[in-house]
């Protein structure tokens, strides 16, 4: 079979024109084309430069500063290849090595791994461009020999709509979080995997080199987020995407190119599921905190997720932010749900009728449906209480951007009167313009409200008060900054509502405490180790820190053997976790145990961030000089510290 037809070139269409080959047609090669191509890129580029200001927010202080992880190096091989705290289910070895580089290359300075995830999203924008222009381009008739008159102008109309595509995805208000937020590293490089295996598809002209390298970057995707595994999915919806029939032919769609591809693919997911197994000691555990509830109910969930994501994808304006709560089970006149199972029925019959009439616009519209099956609570997602994330849509807004492009190619190439054709386009440019705007200016202003803890959630806080994550977070944040009594009138209407909230009933403790009413903190902390024992985390990070809180008050109040078996059982939860070190450190120093100080307080200093490190030394040496011991090992570290 021709390359051409490997490819699917659409019917009536030239084997020049079919955009197989690695380089872009030579009505590319012009300025003005190369310019229109990068543009798109280097524009989001540079209207997120604010975002490299920013610093670590939400799971980064978990990742980067708070656990050692990835900062020592003794630890790298177990925990790169661990399940994240998140879930038992969440295996990302390759996001997680990368952020072991960035960390030893910029002491833990946010400003680099901002930086990677900003030329991640350029980089995924001009993929998004590439892929635009190859689909674009047969539409339109501008071939590889298009270099003078009516083909020429049909290259630059693909060139303008590839560029609209790309700023379409690249400016898009939902993938702000994807940009801001250094944890959802995963979901960056998910999708430039994908997309980079879309370009060998689209580009390789070795059909074997296309298929090694379309299974290597699928394993490589299935290594940074396990929701890869959709691509076994989209893959085959793409070809016929780029073979552009309505009614497949199975002799042009499943050529020995694509099945090639096909068996690369299961190669990797079997070679990506043995890694699993052999890390996490099995596939997929059940730990979802979301309630399905009936069969009925489930369905109505279901159609509710994928109808928040169709209204986010299509209307970002004000419905953008780190939380989307939602209670579940859904009650069965949930009006909201059934509107969603009703605009899902209604896109996928929209889908349906477009691959009769542009079919491959219609057949991206099904891969962005394909993208969202992972994260449309069939099988319910692990964090309750956000029925979607904003940073899921990522690669299902690339799907739409190019069936958006590939869908104005086929309009753009039907012949049509000047003037008719101009008051259509005219309110389309207008509409484009608008929609640009908004998404700048939303841009403009949800990027500073990433930039610390303090900022995210009291926005977070603010569009969702009844959020649990939403109001956990911010109270950390206004506790962090010293606002205890907001804390405590924030907790306690909280509580009103959802009586036991661990994270709750831990920050009103701390807060209190720092009030110095220690006898209601231990009330409350205590109240708060009996809700996670009762949810089965008793390994958490969360009991650790209950536990570290509820030993520093039983210290303060002179209760040293609680305050030591409390302590010692924070440090047995989470090992690494070094205040319950710092303060058994400080424990046994009131009890004159040198040794076991000095034991305590060194595994706090090898495993906290460098600043703390030096405070931890620091604090030492004073309260070994209060002791009046001579030979501290700590006084000369604390003079050389910074």
């Amino acid at each position: 079979m021709s390359d051409s037809a490997a490819q699917g070139a659409a019917p009536g269409t030239s084997p020049s024109s079919a955009s197989h080959g690695s380089s872009l047609p030579r009505s590319d090669r012009g300025r003005w084309n190369r310019l229109l191509a990068w543009l798109p890129a280097w524009l989001v580029f540079m209207v997120y430069l604010p975002a490299l200001g920013n610093g670590f927010v939400w799971d980064d202080t978990y990742f980067l500063t708070d656990m050692p992880f990835l900062r020592s190096p003794e630890l790298w091989p177990r925990h790169i290849f661990a399940p994240l705290f998140v879930s038992e289910n969440y295996f990302r070895p390759l996001p997680l090595l990368q952020y072991v580089i960035e960390g030893r290359l910029s002491n833990l300075n946010p400003f680099l791994f901002h930086l990677t995830n900003l030329l991640l999203h350029a980089a995924n924008t001009f993929m998004v461009g590439v892929l635009a222009r190859r689909l674009v381009q047969p539409s339109l008739g501008g071939g590889a020999e298009a270099v003078s008159g009516p083909s020429r102008q049909a290259g630059f109309r693909a060139a303008w709509i590839s560029a609209g595509a790309a700023l379409l995805f690249g400016l898009h208000p939902a993938l702000i979080e994807s940009v801001c937020w250094v944890s959802d590293r995963f979901d960056l490089m998910m999708t430039a995997m994908l997309l980079l295996a879309l370009c060998c598809d689209t580009g390789a002209r070795n059909d074997r080199l296309a298929a090694v390298m379309t299974g290597a970057l699928f394993l490589l995707g299935l290594l940074s987020k396990e929701s890869t595994v959709l691509f076994m999915a989209v893959l085959p919806v793409w070809h016929l995407a780029v073979q552009a029939r309505a009614r497949p032919v199975a002799a042009e769609w499943l050529t020995a190119r694509r099945m090639m591809m096909y068996a690369a693919l299961f190669v990797a997911l079997a070679l990506y599921l043995l890694i699993r197994r052999a890390s996490l000691g099995g596939l997929y555990h059940t730990d979802t905190q979301i309630i399905p509830g009936t069969l009925l109910q489930h369905g109505l969930l279901v159609g509710k997720t994928l109808g928040w994501y169709l209204l986010v994808a299509l209307w970002p304006f004000g419905l953008v932010g780190p939380v989307h709560p939602g209670r579940t089970p859904l009650a069965a006149d949930d009006a909201l749900a059934w509107a969603g199972v009703l605009a899902v029925v209604l896109a996928l019959a929209g889908a349906v009728w477009l691959i009769r009439r542009v079919p491959r616009a219609g057949w991206l519209l099904l891969c962005a449906a394909c993208a969202l099956g992972p994260v449309s609570n069939l099988l319910p997602l692990t964090i309750a209480d956000n029925v979607i994330q904003d940073r899921y849509l990522i690669f299902p807004v690339a799907m739409l951007a190019l069936a958006a492009a590939v869908g104005l190619a086929a309009w753009l190439a039907r012949p049509r009167p000047a003037a008719a054709a101009v008051r259509v386009i005219a309110p389309l440019a207008l509409l484009a313009a608008a929609w640009c705007a908004a998404a700048l200016v939303s841009i403009f202003l949800i990027v500073p409200r990433w930039a610390s803890d303090l900022s995210l959630w009291s926005w977070g806080y603010g569009q969702a008060p009844t959020s649990k994550i939403a109001t956990g977070n911010y109270m950390t944040a206004l506790a962090n900054a010293g606002r205890n009594a907001e804390v405590i009138e924030i907790g306690k209407t909280m509580l009103d509502r959802y009586p036991d909230t661990g994270s709750v009933l831990h920050n009103i403790g701390l807060a209190l405490m720092r009030q110095g009413r220690d006898a209601e903190a231990i009330d409350y902390v205590k109240r708060a180790l009996r809700y996670l024992d009762d949810h089965g985390d008793k390994r958490g990070l969360d009991r650790a820190e209950a536990l570290n809180l509820l030993g520093l008050l039983y210290m303060r109040g002179g209760d040293l053997d609680s305050a030591d078996k409390a302590l010692r059982e924070a440090v047995k939860t989470a090992p690494f976790l070094t205040r319950p070190h710092f303060n058994l450190a400080m424990l046994a120093y009131q009890r004159r145990d040198i040794a076991g100080a000095r034991r305590e307080m060194d595994m706090a200093i090898q495993y906290d961030a460098p600043q703390m490190a030096v405070f931890h030394r620091r604090s030492a040496a004073e309260k070994e000089k209060e002791l009046g011991l001579a030979d501290s090992p700590y006084r000369a570290d604390a003079q050389a510290a910074p």
